[in-house]
């Protein structure tokens, strides 16, 4: 073990090192994103979805993006209103690189039965993210407070509820 002032000089060498290696790989992150050789994709809430090469990703999230909206699929809102229930999701397979949506009127919405029948379809031996029905937020009955709740259970008036902190953005995101 070397002591003294030889030891400070081996440190301040590895940090030297350390902190060059970290400026080069920024640099070349920063270059191949600039060039187009780097990209990401991010969900409509701006979660981070997947990121690397492009068509090419080297990281995909595991979870899957929320159902949109139908204002942001497009639809008026007369049409939207028209809307209900949930919704059939077909995730990304060999020959479809997306997510797919099925929407249903109201009245009408047969989500599991067409489930049954695409998963009757599929392959055993599929690899690929199986489909599923969603309730999305958007069509979640709101129903209006309980009576039944008891005055000492119930918060004070005068403390505002808390809301619940944001999603992190990009936390699986590691080189």
């Amino acid at each position: 073990m070397v002591i003294g002032p030889a030891a400070a000089d081996e440190r301040r060498v590895a940090v030297t090192v350390f902190s060059r290696r970290a400026v080069v790989a920024v640099v070349a992150l920063c270059l191949c994103t600039l060039a187009g050789c780097f990209s990401w994709t991010e969900d409509q809430n701006g979660n981070l979805q997947s990121a690397g090469l492009p068509g090419l990703p080297l990281w995909k999230s595991k979870t899957p993006p929320p159902p949109p909206t139908p204002a942001q699929m497009g639809y008026t809102p007369d049409e939207a209103s028209k809307l209900s229930g949930p919704i059939l999701v077909e995730p990304p397979d060999g020959s479809v690189k997306t997510y797919r949506y099925r929407y249903y009127s109201t009245g009408h919405n047969n989500c599991q039965e067409d489930l049954q029948k695409i998963l009757a379809a599929r392959p055993a031996d599929s690899s690929s993210l199986a489909p599923y029905c969603t309730q999305p937020s958007w069509a979640l009955p709101t129903s209006p407070p309980s009576e039944s709740v008891p005055p000492e259970s119930a918060p004070p008036q005068s403390v505002p509820a808390q809301a619940p902190p944001p999603p992190a953005k990009g936390s699986a995101f590691v080189f």
